[in-house]
This record gives structure tokens, sequence and C-alpha cells, in this order.
């Protein structure tokens, strides 16, 4: 059964509590995420931090908006704990009407894309920057608004469906901490600090640049993240008088970012790609070290974290990892065979990993399409 669609305005009103600033007071300012997430602590300011002259004070149970980032799903029903927080007056508040208008039914609405989508189509101004919805265009927009009792039963079924998928979510985060944990044991209690020296070996392989030349440039992602291609460039349209030419099984990493781990193995399908001068790369020495044991390595935070006061230069931007100072950094070094084991037990751990990345993806559908269902009259 289709529900009855009606505009917001008949269950929704504007009512704004604006108040003045003051500069000698403290103000608990919150922000509203989007992609229906609801609200987020910002934190206190004091009044003569800021240059509006009138702050919105968040009232429980009323609904909140974006005008800027509305039709990105920044828009909420505002819970308890932010009750008596405040917002700039970039964001209108609106009472629900209670007696034809269920609160969770509307906070339910917040977080439905068909609704952002519609408060894009009545978005105005040109740029993303510039965006916005009004009050106004949000009273017009109609949504699925069946009666009371029905509001209710919807909002009722949505809640206990989430309180299943969020014991889900909770187990997830659980284990995902429990992975690091035994990653991080795995490796930092394996074997004696070696320096990175004794088992890296120095081996770019410079091709100098020809105008007419095509090149397939790849870079590094942060965080242990691994290699990702960038546009092929061609020769005439590059400063660099040679590329550093990279192959299977070699470590590399980036000067300017070693210090945020922008570190990597390079897998097979990267074979012959190239990096600039800024991307210096190394050998494994197999017989010190196992290459899937460095490519473990190379995603551990505690080997990033040794880096961040590797850097020279000033500012982040500036902030270069030299090779000497790369391979001069230790990290947990076993045998060859205790490598093996770990790397054994570190793969099966990645293996959950990437069932668990599978399943949050497969919960967040299922909030997707639970509320498609619901107002679409099927729940």
């Amino acid at each position: 059964m289709r529900l009855p669609e009606r505009a917001l305005g008949q269950v929704l009103s504007v009512d704004i509590a604006d108040e003045t600033v003051h500069p000698e007071r403290d103000y608990a300012i919150a922000g509203v995420y989007g992609f229906g997430r609801g609200l987020f602590h910002r934190g206190p300011i004091r009044g003569d931090e800021t240059s509006y002259t009138k702050l919105h004070r968040l009232t429980s149970g009323r609904l909140v908006m974006s005008r800027l980032k509305a039709f990105e799903g920044a828009i909420a029903v505002i819970t308890p704990e932010f009750d008596g927080w405040y917002l700039s007056p970039e964001f209108p508040t609106f009472t629900i009407d209670a007696t034809v208008a269920d609160e969770r039914y509307i906070a339910n609405l917040c977080a439905w894309p068909e609704l952002w989508a519609r408060l894009s189509a009545r978005s105005k101004g040109v740029g993303a920057r510039k965006v916005r919805v009004s009050a106004k265009a949000l009273l017009t927009i109609k949504v699925p608004l069946p009666d009371l009792d029905e509001q209710r039963r919807i909002a009722a079924r949505l809640d206990s469906a989430y309180r299943t998928l969020e014991a889900v979510e909770y187990a997830q985060s659980r284990a995902a901490v429990l992975r690091a944990a035994l990653t991080d044991r795995l490796l930092s209690d394996s074997g004696p600090e070696t320096r990175l020296g004794e088992f890296l070996i120095p081996s770019a392989d410079f091709i100098e640049v020809v105008p007419n030349g095509a090149y397939n440039i790849v870079g590094i992602l942060s965080h242990g993240r691994g290699l990702f291609m960038r546009p092929t460039i061609q020769g005439s349209a590059t400063s660099y008088n040679r590329y550093n030419k990279i192959h299977k099984g070699q470590f590399v990493y980036s000067r300017l970012f070693g210090w945020e781990g922008a570190l990597a193995i390079v897998e097979p399908e990267f074979e012959g790609f190239y990096m600039s001068h800024e991307f210096p790369s190394f050998a494994v020495r197999e017989s010190r070290a196992d290459p899937s044991y460095v490519a473990h390595l190379v995603r551990w935070p505690k080997l990033h974290d040794s880096l961040r006061d590797k850097g020279t230069g000033m500012g982040s931007r500036r902030q270069r990892v030299s090779p000497e100072r790369l391979l001069a950094t230790t990290v947990p070094l076993p045998d060859l065979p205790t490598q093996r084991r770990i790397v054994g037990l570190l793969n099966k751990v990645d293996e959950s990993s990437r069932m668990a990345e599978k399943q949050a993806s497969t919960t967040q559908n299922l909030r997707s399409a639970l509320l498609a269902t619901a107002f679409d009259g099927r729940l």
C-alpha cells in the first residue's frame, strides 16, 4: 500500500530560538553531519571568537537543517544530548506537531536519501559552496506522511530492525579492534629490532623521459594502503627528465609523506609503471626478510609512527624522510621461518578484515533498503 504524501509544512513549523551573542560567554557549538547521520559536538567557543551576532539555540525534539548542506542529508531531529547547544544562523529549526507527526518517524525521514534528492531539486545558488535550501523550501517538500498511528507503527518497526543492525555493527567494531591488537602483538613481539637498511637495498631503475613517450604513473596512499594509478602522462607534459621504473616485489615510499605511512610493496599489476625521484625504491634482501612479511610491515601503524620524527624541513608540506633516515629506522625482524609463520597468521587476519568490510557494506545497504521499504508502504 503506497503511503499518502503531504507537504512537510503540514507537520513542521519554523521555530527559531535565536540569542544575541555576548563576548564573555561560552557557547557549546554543535554540527550536523551529512547523509542523515545526525548531530555532533564541535566544542565550546567564547562569544568573542565568532563573527555571528546571534546563534540558534537547540531544543530536543525539534528538527534542524543546514541550509548549505541539506541536499546532502545534513538534516536531523535534535536528540536530548544536544538540548541547549548552539548552531549558527545557517541552521534553522522547526517544531514537530506531535498531534499529527511522530518524532521518530520524522527522524527516519531525515535519513531517507529520497528526501535529500527532493531537497536538492529545491536548492538555489551557484557552485557547491553557494547551494542553499531555505526553511520555506523545506516546508513545501512532499514526503510520505500517513496517519499518526501508522507513523508510529513504521517507526517502531524501523527502530526494532536498527537495534539488530546496531548490535551487528558493534560486534564488527569490536572485532576490528581485536584484529588491530592481534596484528600489533604479532609484529611487536616477533623478534629483535633490526634496521630496515639490513634488508632493503636501493634499487632505482631510472629511465630518461622522451617527449613522445607515454608513462603510466602511480602514487602511494598514506597509512600503508598501497599504490594507486594516476593518469598516463606524455613526456612532453612533464618537467621531469627521468622517471623511476618500478618492479614487483620492491619496497617504495614517498619522501614527502613517508611520515604518514606512504609506504608500499609493488604488487604485480604495477610492474613496469613509473614514479618520480620523490619515490625511492628498494629490493628486499630475501635472505634476511620475507617480502610478504615486509608487506605487512608497511601497513603497520607503529612503523608509520616511528617515521614521524624522521622528517626534515619546516611544516607538514615540507617534511621529507630521506632514504638514509628511512633505512636507519628499526623494526622487529625474527628469523625467516618465524616470519613466514607470522605471515600465515596475518593473512588470515586480513581475510577476516575483508569479510568484515563486505559485512559493513551489507549492513549499510540494509539500512537504505529498510528506509526505502518503509516509505514505499511495504514495511
